[in-house]
């Protein structure tokens, strides 16, 4: 699973785009690199969007949930957006994990989505900084 993790608006938005076929090991490891990113930030919340609309084959739920319980959540994790996400049941299954768990996450199919709900639950980031370099499918 190549994957690449970059700020889409420095220290406030991460993206991270996933192609090709998932393992857990490089799952663990975007994880850690994206807790890592979030520990450089001095805000409050940082929010994550993940573009997982490349993947060709994905990690089983059971096998994911279980690098997500190990590497565990950073306290300052802001809303979690995953970004084309083709299964049904993964939609599914993240709904019912917000409302379970009590977190900030959300599925939406285009960017332009992701960006108009981020923009109605957080009014400080700062949209003028975008980081223009990334290729967002």
């Amino acid at each position: 699973m190549p994957y690449s993790i970059d700020w889409y608006i420095e220290s406030e938005i991460i993206y991270i785009h996933y192609s090709g076929a998932t393992t857990v090991d490089e799952l663990r490891e975007s994880l850690i690199a994206t807790k890592n990113m979030i520990d450089s930030s001095d805000r409050h919340l940082v929010h994550m969007i993940a573009d997982v609309g490349d993947v060709t084959e994905a990690t089983s739920i059971k096998d994911s949930l279980q690098v997500v319980r190990e590497v565990g959540a950073h306290d300052r994790t802001g809303w979690q957006i995953t970004l084309r996400e083709k299964s049904i049941v993964v939609k599914m299954g993240a709904a019912f994990g917000t409302t379970l768990f009590k977190i900030r996450a959300r599925t939406f199919d285009t960017m332009d989505e992701t960006v108009a709900f981020l923009k109605t639950q957080d009014e400080t980031l700062s949209w003028n900084k975008i980081n223009t370099s990334l290729r967002i499918p």
